[in-house]
């Protein structure tokens, strides 16, 4: 099968890097899989696997006007619908809203099946004109061939679309994906450490992470906090941090290239987001054995942890109940030993076989109509 992935950028993000994934993952299973973005190469922060094929469109998102920024997404359609003229592909796969919808409009007329997915139910919550976005999601979507969500929880927010347009295929961890050797000059060799990961931004609730470890920093010494990313509100964060005298303690090291080396370093896993559409970042945690803490947001945790089995849960936004878990888990090794071998076990029910069988299942399904027709058409023309 020829498969068509298109995204606005590879620029970092849970989408992109899951994107990447699945591309590979397909590639390998003897599917030729193009990946396309709107934005240049130049914006990349994951490199394109082996196997996978790259186009970049080179149509930029930022516009700083609305009339610029309809032109652009003018632009957008029309370089789109071109690429894939030429490509010909048997399915194209959208990844997030803006880009479904652009998908969906470039491709009006052309018959070929198109798969939109859907990471978060936050999407739109940034967006300029956020108000038209949202209306034309209500518009097109009942124009896809299917739409995929990464959570039943996020899928609960498309229940307005037929039933048979809806799947959920959930993220999965590819088996070697940033456990390659990598030195973390941040790191105490006699410091214990919570660690958080993910885009500094406020969906991802970081100074909540900090407040709850002010509350237990005094009762919990030797132990440190890191906060592992990038995003806009570095400077507050920071500034937060050293507000609450917690400079010694408290690190925004960055990026890092391989998540599970770092874990595996560490001693606690916390996310404190106020939504996810999965949260991948739990899966890779556990996989690398640590004990992870989670606020139980819309729609993911609940979907991987087990509460009081796999991992804690707890109200979210509860900063309080937050720095509970944390003092709880930092002062009990045997529960942390605990949690982190049942997590260890969870993670083979999001394994790529599996989720690699659902992908497929759902590809072939509704590129049936399609193969169908081009059937019918070569008969019909044979003389």
């Amino acid at each position: 099968m020829k498969i068509c992935m298109v995204a606005a950028s590879l620029a970092g993000g849970g989408a992109e890097r899951a994107l990447l994934d699945t591309a590979s993952l397909l590639a390998t299973r003897s599917h030729e899989v193009e990946v396309l973005t709107f934005e240049t190469a130049a914006t990349d922060a994951y490199e394109v696997p082996e196997g996978v094929s790259r186009a970049a469109l080179g149509v930029p998102g930022w516009s700083g006007n609305r009339l610029r920024g309809l032109l652009n997404n003018l632009r957008r359609i029309i370089r789109l619908r071109a690429e894939v003229d030429r490509l010909q592909p048997d399915v194209v796969i959208s990844y997030l809203t803006r880009t479904n919808i652009i998908s969906r409009l470039a491709l009006y007329g052309t018959k070929r099946p198109l798969v939109a997915t859907e990471h978060n139910v936050a999407a739109l919550n940034d967006a300029p004109m956020q108000v038209v976005w949202r209306a034309l999601r209500r518009l097109l979507y009942r124009h896809m061939t299917q739409v995929v969500t990464v959570s039943e929880g996020l899928a609960e927010q498309y229940r307005w679309l037929r039933s048979d347009k809806l799947s959920v295929i959930h993220n999965f961890l590819p088996e070697r994906r940033g456990a390659e050797p990598e030195t973390f000059p941040f790191l105490s060799p006699t410091a214990r450490y919570i660690v958080g990961m993910g885009r500094l931004e406020a969906e991802k609730g970081f100074e909540k992470l900090i407040e709850a470890f002010h509350r237990v920093a005094k009762s919990c010494p030797g132990w440190n906090l890191l906060i592992v990313g990038e995003g806009s509100l570095r400077s507050e964060l920071a500034g937060l941090v050293a507000s609450l005298g917690l400079a010694n303690r408290v690190a925004l090291p960055g990026r890092v290239r391989n998540p599970r080396t770092l874990f595996r370093q560490c001693d606690l896993f916390a996310l404190s987001s106020e939504s996810e559409g999965f949260g991948l970042v739990l899966l890779e945690a556990m996989s690398a054995g640590l004990p992870v803490v989670s606020f139980d947001c819309d729609f993911g945790p609940r979907e991987i942890i087990t509460a009081g089995v796999s991992g804690v849960l707890v109200p979210t936004g509860d900063v309080p109940a937050l720095s509970r878990a944390l003092r709880r888990l930092a002062n009990d090794e045997k529960l942390r030993g605990r949690l982190a071998s049942r997590g260890l076990a969870t993670v083979h029910r999001f394994s790529p076989n599996e989720i690699g069988d659902r992908w497929e299942a759902m590809l072939r399904r509704v590129c049936e109509p399609a193969t169908a027709r081009h059937q019918i058409r070569a008969v019909t023309e044979c003389p």
